[in-house]
């Protein structure tokens, strides 16, 4: 009786302590092409400005690019440095950002 009870404890024990590990890893945003980058204005009409993207992988999740939320304030008809930002969160509720420089100029 001892040895199946030893047993079981054992099992017990390593059945909590694998359900006790917390992901506490954000995930890891990429941002894809140049950062900063440097956007033309172009007359005698600019065309908007297509930001590339960004990638996202966290180590329990894997590759979670489609859930990256993007916020920015480009504004392409007005020369200054405005940003982009990139939000992901992973299911365990880590959550990361990243931003991209956007610098809007008239270049010759």
């Amino acid at each position: 009786m001892h040895k199946w009870f030893c047993v079981f404890f054992v099992i017990v024990s390593l059945l909590f302590t694998n359900s006790c590990k917390k992901d506490n890893t954000p995930p890891v945003i990429t941002i894809l092409g140049n950062n900063p980058y440097t956007y033309c204005i172009q007359l005698p009409e600019t065309p908007p400005y297509a930001d590339e993207g960004a990638t996202a992988l966290d180590d329990e999740d894997g590759d979670i690019t489609s859930e990256i939320s993007t916020s920015s304030d480009v504004n392409v008809n007005a020369p200054g440095i405005y940003s982009v930002t990139y939000s992901v969160k992973d299911k365990a509720g880590n959550q990361t950002t990243a931003t991209r420089e956007v610098n809007v100029m008239y270049c010759k």
